[in-house]
């Protein structure tokens, strides 16, 4: 068996012969949400075998949206099967916040991810090893998010696996204390776009508090629950003009 693939040829496989991906990329959660995208572009072409996207133009701009699905080796896998080199990449995800100042709604800019995830170990990362996104990008992102939502947040996160497993106590005395958030993405995006020499940064923000009282399992207040749909239906214009705000 040949076992060494061509990037080239690993790509096909994956994204389809006809892709033609931007320099500028946004890698989502869910395909669904690809054609409410798809409305603010024109030039628009779809692509995708396992994973789906759609390249278009924002005020001129050409720019891909590639839906990586949920859970981390999705997300590390499909970045790390996707040949751009130097392409400028960012991630927009959901968290939960653990820093007591957090609140629901809020948005936060990972500068760097614990490995608490797995995927990581096959890039070469220990376990709890942690991962850095593009330096220069993150003050990009930083600098445009910040005049565009009304909180913002920035530092470490961790990178998990498993929601599951948040219920039990045992599980927060492995999530190092100076991590502020918890998610699903940070940590293999990072360590996948650093293997394939992209720039990476990555932004969320918070749904939920599992560590002060306001988990999956818990009714939110009326503001809370307000601010979660505030926050989904802004999200895909503020993620597009967020990426064509990058500096690559």
């Amino acid at each position: 068996m040949d076992m060494n693939r061509s990037q080239n040829a690993i790509m096909e496989y994956y994204f389809g012969k006809s892709l033609s991906v931007a320099a500028k990329i946004l890698f989502i959660k869910r395909n669904a949400r690809l054609s409410e995208y798809k409305e603010y572009l024109t030039d628009c072409s779809e692509f995708g075998n396992v994973w789906r996207g759609v390249t278009g133009k924002l005020r001129g701009e050409k720019i891909s949206i590639i839906a990586t699905g949920i859970g981390p080796s999705l997300v590390g896998d499909c970045v790390y099967a996707l040949d751009r080199p130097g392409a400028v990449c960012l991630y927009s995800g959901t968290c939960g916040g653990l820093h007591t100042s957090l609140e629901i709604g809020d948005y936060f800019i990972a500068h760097r991810a614990v490995c608490g995830d797995g995927f990581t170990l096959h890039l070469g990362y220990s376990p709890m090893a942690i991962t850095t996104g593009d330096p220069e990008l993150i003050r990009s992102l930083s600098a445009a998010l910040c005049q565009m939502v009304p909180r913002l947040d920035e530092g470490l996160s961790f990178t998990t696996s498993s929601i599951v497993r948040e219920a039990d106590c045992d599980f927060w005395d492995v999530v190092d204390k100076q991590c502020r958030i918890i998610e699903m993405g940070a940590a293999p995006f990072y360590a996948a776009a650093q293997a394939t020499c992209k720039r990476a940064a990555a932004y969320f923000w918070v749904t939920d508090l599992p560590t002060s009282g306001k988990n999956f399992f818990d009714a939110l207040s009326p503001a809370d629950i307000q601010a979660k749909q505030r926050n989904y239906d802004s999200k895909v214009l503020l993620d597009l003009e967020l990426l064509v705000s990058l500096e690559g």
